[in-house]
């Protein structure tokens, strides 16, 4: 006999997090709580934010699973397709490549209307997108200092865009002859601009289109239609996500209510260099400041 469902919503509450469309959807499925139960069993469904290393939210989905529950978990979307409108992905225990969610064919990607242009074989420059800092030290986060220190062993021009850089995506990627990311889903603009990328971290949304490592001088090329058109399936706006059709693709794919044990995410140490360090102060500087330009920091 299947177990009767049971919604937790345990997200961040604000403008800029989808809790109360997602109270909405799970309302439409079935009970719905906005805090986390005493105990919880095979039937519960937890909905939250990126579970990481040493958050409460990491505990919750730990202790779901092993009750023999799912946890759904969002995170900021991969891409923004034209209208202006905010996505989130919405995927079954992971996120950002490790989630699962059911395929549903090429039409939503093609409603979208975002037009891949050709791989750019002849770029100039390296780009190196860096991710915000933070306090927990988790390796699917990228590790402090990390972008700011990398060396490539290329004699290309290699330049390091950092968070809240004042140029736009756009402008560093024109002309760039491969993206370098830890996991940041800004490659993902440059896999749709045909830039190559690489990647460092333990996942990534599409290891499909992006090559492990830092071997620079040998991109991949792969098919990025198939991927594009699956993907387009993890993420969904805040409208959508009310009516509660992300939620019940997700609960239609298989379940049998098995506990899962979790291991610890693992963490990750800071990467400075000393010139990674000189680097990094050279970010408070004026966006336009002559030392930032010969560090090639954006």
């Amino acid at each position: 006999m299947a177990a009767t469902l049971r919604f937790f919503v345990y997200l961040p509450q604000g403008d800029r997090k989808p809790w109360r469309e997602c109270i909405a959807a799970c309302e439409r499925l079935g009970p719905t709580a906005a805090e986390l139960p005493e105990r919880f069993g095979p039937g519960d469904v937890l909905i939250t934010w990126s579970p990481f290393r040493l958050s409460k939210r990491w505990v919750a989905v730990r202790d779901v699973r092993a009750a023999g529950g799912r946890a759904v978990v969002l995170e900021n979307g991969w891409l923004s397709p034209p209208g202006g409108a905010r996505y989130f992905q919405f995927a079954l225990d992971g996120w950002n490549g490790t989630g699962r969610f059911p395929d549903g064919g090429p039409s939503r990607w093609a409603a979208w209307g975002v037009a891949l242009q050709d791989w750019q074989r002849q770029g100039g420059h390296v780009l190196v997108l860096g991710q915000k800092a933070q306090s927990i030290a988790d390796a699917r986060r990228m590790p402090s200092g990390w972008a700011q220190s990398l060396r490539l062993e290329t004699r290309r021009p290699v330049l390091r865009r950092m968070p809240g850089a004042a140029r736009p995506l756009e402008q560093d990627l024109r002309g760039a002859w491969c993206t370098v990311t830890w996991t940041s889903t800004a490659a993902i603009k440059g896999l749709v601009a045909g830039i190559p990328a690489f990647h460092c971290g333990p996942n990534t949304l599409c290891p499909e289109l992006s090559k492990p490592g830092l071997d620079v001088e040998a991109p991949i090329y792969p098919d990025r239609q198939p991927v594009f058109e699956r993907l387009a399936w993890c993420q969904w706006t805040p409208e959508e996500i009310a009516t509660a059709e992300p939620l019940a693709r997700l609960l239609d794919l298989p379940h049998d209510g098995v506990p899962v044990r979790l291991d610890e995410p693992a963490a990750v140490r800071p990467r400075y260099t000393l010139l990674g360090r000189v680097r990094d102060l050279a970010l408070r500087l004026p966006g336009d400041h002559p030392v930032r330009r010969r560090l090639g920091m954006s």
